[in-house]
């Protein structure tokens, strides 16, 4: 996590790598956005195409009852309305028929209005819905490497904001695409009226497209950094979350807050400048069908005078300029949206086309009754995302060697360790012997069958791997250690009895039903490791890899664990990553690593005598031990002596409150006393004043006494 104090600096790190990052070099040009975005649209609505073609449907439907209405009334308007005002007789039963056809139409196109917008709206859900869970399912298939690769914050702006911006426009289309329908009908309607009529129609269309490919050029550089600040906004609280801990024992919460502050605030400044963008386009987009209908009025008031159009027809045309206001708005907002649709796009792609595959294969690893042989041949692991500006490989982007290694229980023993320094390759060996890495050359098998040869459910039911930072759901105890698979709460428990976790876990207040809360904050980091130790054991694997599964465990819980799986569990091979002597002595054979290589292998006492860095490795983790169980002493002998100063600190606040209590308690009955006599002064001349006060002074502070005896 990056606590950065300088905004200015956080910015432009940031920006700089937003776009390699979000696999977007540059923002779409304007004829990119439309026939990209465009495109991207009918594609999407292709696949939901069983719904989105009715909804199409509904809205042609709705166009066409438009222009009918259009033509009604101006027929209305032109043989009933005119010839009444003429003759100064009008006709009821001729109105009445026309207000009742008027009337109809409305109705029917209410109803084509309800079935088009509610068939909008489940095809844009259900596009939201089917591709959030295409973007699960491959993020679950591509590989670790490709993971480490990718921030967080950024892969959850792309599964909310970015798969709702790439489907945004969805709602308004099937009415922009009966817009078309519309226009279509309109134009062969006022074509057979007056060519001048037309010429306003055609022009007002073609000032709407230009006016969207302005907007275009203008909006979708902003729209593409919108969605990379929010990914990076969503990256930073991310973090703070994440870290919590890390932020508050270094005391950064100011500059953990002034890098969030300052990503909102550029996400702030640019949405206020899309805003200013559409400001001007949307009310000129609005303005342009009112300002056509004043021309058509204009225009065809002088077009009666020549005698080239009855008062019916210019009536039909304005009335259809203004039934089409509010269709050509919703073509504008289409096209006003395909920046968004574009940007979100092409940021989902980038996950949904990544290269970076674990493919499986299609066989089962053989059911041989024993532990698992695992063997690797000549394994080089390179990790091929870290090269030097020459385009060659770092010398420390190769983790593994030419890596021979075989753990086989009938002549090797149960239980290998593997041992090295920090940066010596053991996690990467142990990814990779559970096939969360593959190798850059050679080969890993599983008696026999190459752990690329297996099917996901086979490698599953035969591998398991408990990493050293445990992760724990916020879910029960039961479904931690299940992940929903049918497993009885006799086999969990067997699993957490052998992990060491069933007493803490029984304390729990529901057992087994007690949520664990996120990340399982309400348990140590010994616990979270031994419910994930349980969850790997219930599964009973032919191979067990513990990659420092138990850093976080005493050393007594630690043996009590590996013995009890040495005990139970005698059907698995168990190779562990090892640093401590006492879980070194109980492996049958030990690999050490340097370097990415193994330089010796053999039984602790072997190499304790022949390799001198494997012994002073060694010997550095017993003086580490050592000093932590120091420390650990020093801490529970420092938390003691606090909790005694803590105990000694209320005591004393309570006797001086006591003795507060007590004297308040003596002021008030002096000035009680002093007001029932009077407030006579005490005088050598009147004794009976000094007795009275000395024998009332004598029963307070008896009384006091006694109470504060009862109190304590």
């Amino acid at each position: 996590m990056t606590l950065s104090t300088s905004p200015s600096r956080s910015s432009s790190s940031r920006t700089a790598k937003g776009p390699t990052a979000d696999g977007i070099a540059a923002a779409p040009s304007a004829g990119v956005v439309f026939r990209e975005g465009l495109g991207r649209l009918f594609s999407a609505c292709w696949e939901r195409r069983l719904i989105f073609i009715p909804s199409v449907l509904s809205g042609v439907a709705f166009a066409l009852l438009q222009v009918l209405t259009s033509t009604v009334i101006g027929q209305v308007t032109q043989d009933v309305i005119v010839p009444s005002f003429e003759s100064g007789n009008p006709v009821p039963g001729a109105v009445a028929a026309a207000g009742l056809l008027v009337a109809g139409i409305a109705v029917l196109r209410a109803v084509t209005v309800v079935g088009r917008r509610t068939l909008a709206s489940v095809t844009q859900f259900h596009l939201i819905a089917d591709y959030r869970l295409r973007l699960t399912r491959r993020l679950s298939e591509l590989p670790l490497l490709w993971h480490r690769r990718q921030s967080t914050g950024t892969l959850l702006s792309t599964m909310y904001s970015d798969i709702e911006a790439t489907f945004f426009a969805i709602a308004p289309f099937p009415f922009a695409l009966a817009t078309l329908a519309m226009l279509a009908y309109a134009v062969v309607v006022v074509a057979g009226i007056d060519p001048v009529l037309l010429l306003i129609m055609v022009v007002t269309v073609a000032i709407l497209m230009a006016l969207n490919m302005i907007f275009q050029a203008k909006a979708a550089p902003i729209a593409l950094e919108s969605q990379r600040l929010r990914a990076e906004v969503s990256e930073i609280a991310h973090e703070s979350f994440d870290g919590a801990g890390v932020v508050k024992s270094l005391g950064r919460e100011d500059a953990e807050e002034v890098r969030f502050v300052d990503a909102a605030d550029r996400l702030r400044r640019n949405g206020i400048r899309l805003g200013y963008v559409r400001g001007w386009f949307d009310p000129v987009i609005d303005a342009l069908p009112n300002v056509a209908i004043l021309l058509v009025t204009l225009v065809g008031t002088w077009r009666i005078g020549q005698g080239a159009l009855t008062t019916g027809q210019l009536v039909q045309v304005a009335y259809l300029f203004t039934l089409m206001a509010l269709p050509l708005r919703s073509f504008g907002w289409v096209l006003g949206d395909l920046s968004r649709v574009v940007v979100g796009w092409r940021r989902t792609r980038r996950i949904l086309t990544a290269r970076d595959r674990l493919g499986y294969g299609t066989r089962t690893a053989p059911d041989t009754g024993r532990p698992a042989r695992v063997e690797f041949q000549g394994v080089t692991l390179e990790y091929r995302d870290s090269h030097s500006a020459t385009g060659r490989t770092r010398p420390d982007a190769v983790a593994l060697h030419e890596v021979d290694l075989t753990a086989d229980a009938e002549t090797d023993g149960r239980v290998v360790a593997i041992v090295g320094a920090t940066g010596s390759g053991k996690s990467t060996l142990t990814l990779l012997a559970s096939r969360l890495l593959d190798p850059t050359d050679g080969r890993i098998t599983l008696d026999g069958v190459d752990l690329r040869d297996l099917t996901a459910d086979s490698l599953a039911e035969s591998v398991a791997l408990v990493l050293q930072q445990a992760f724990v759901f916020d879910s029960s105890v039961r479904d931690n250690v299940t992940l929903g698979e049918n497993f009885s709460d006799a086999d969990v428990r067997w699993a957490l009895r052998i992990a060491q976790a069933e007493g803490f876990v029984d304390a729990l207040p529901e057992g087994l039903d007690t949520v664990l809360g996120e990340r399982g904050g309400s348990l140590s980091g010994g616990q979270r490791q031994r419910i994930a130790l349980a969850r790997a054991l219930v599964r009973r694997p032919r191979l067990l890899v513990l990659d420092d599964a138990t850093s976080a465990c005493d050393p007594a819980v630690e043996a009590a664990i590996l013995e009890g799986i040495h005990r139970e569990i005698t059907e698995t091979t168990l190779l562990v990553v090892a640093y401590r002597k006492s879980t070194i002595a109980i492996a049958s054979r030990v690999v050490f690593l340097e370097n990415g290589r193994i330089t010796a292998t053999g039984s602790h006492a072997e190499l304790l005598a022949d390799v001198p860095a494997y012994r002073a490795l060694v010997e550095a983790y017993d003086e580490a031990a050592i000093a932590h169980e120091l420390l650990e002493s020093e801490r529970a002998e420092l938390e003691d002596r606090a909790a005694a100063a803590a105990s000694n600190e209320r005591a004393r606040a309570e006797r001086e409150r006591a003795d507060a209590e007590i004297a308040e308690r003596k002021r008030a009955e002096r000035e009680r006393a002093e007001r029932e006599h009077g407030k006579r002064e005490p005088s050598p001349d009147d004794p009976e004043v000094w007795v009275e006060l000395a024998e009332e002074r004598h029963r307070t502070d008896c009384d006091d006494e006694d109470r504060l005896m009862e109190e304590r």
